[in-house]
């Protein structure tokens, strides 16, 4: 999808916003590299979420700038929340902000802060712009499908969950996902990623059964 100039709202041209973007990458890297950041909120997370959201922005007719540069920088701090007992969202923003003021786009902070700010699920604020809207929306669309159910697994294996308590994050989180979609466009697209994750639930609440010792008893009775 081909980015126009009268997508942007803080640059120029396009070449100066890749040039900008391809700066802002480099630093973002090295954070996950230097953090250790875990693989369930990776690097590749994040840049799943940043091309999501350049297509969403393209069609839903937002900046792209804006969310693009606030997707690229909304999880550089998770590494850091258990540390510094902060919201990761809260270290991200700050990180986003400080990295734009070195880069002299101070106008953009307040409204970089606020899209980081809102974007985490658990803390149930809602964005006060349509681009913080669509990160919000891009974020969760990739907890969902393969991608989402890869991430669901990472996640229970980086906190000792087993089988049963991965389950119950289906249906606390991410089947309500597609009822909390801010776009006709991005709810669609959750409630098809959905239905393949219901698949895999059904299937592996049979495995539970399955694993069920007791259940080998009454077969031999």
């Amino acid at each position: 999808m081909k980015i126009q100039k009268e997508n942007l709202k803080y640059f120029s041209s396009v070449t100066e916003f890749r040039e900008f973007l391809i700066k802002a990458y480099q630093f973002v890297k090295q954070q996950f590299l230097l953090y250790n950041i875990k693989e369930s909120h990776s690097l590749e997370h994040t840049i799943r979420v940043v091309n999501s959201c350049i297509n969403l922005a393209c069609k839903l007719n937002g900046a792209v700038d804006v969310v693009v540069i606030a997707a690229l920088f909304h999880d550089v701090g998770r590494s850091l929340e258990d540390a510094l007992s902060k919201c990761h969202a809260e270290t991200s923003s700050e990180i986003a902000s400080s990295f734009l003021i070195q880069n002299s786009f101070n106008d953009m902070v307040p409204e970089i802060r606020d899209i980081i700010l809102s974007h985490r699920y658990s803390k149930k604020r809602e964005p006060a712009t349509k681009e913080g809207k669509i990160l919000k929306d891009a974020d969760a669309l990739d907890a969902l499908g393969a991608i989402g159910l890869y991430r669901t697994i990472s996640y229970s294996v980086e906190n000792g969950y087993g089988l049963e308590r991965a389950l119950e994050h289906f249906e606390e989180k991410l089947f309500r996902l597609s009822g909390l979609m801010r776009f006709d466009l991005t709810k669609k697209i959750a409630e098809e990623e959905t239905e393949m994750l219901k698949d895999f639930v059904k299937q592996a609440e049979n495995g539970i059964e399955n694993s069920n010792f007791e259940m080998t008893i009454k077969k031999l009775s």
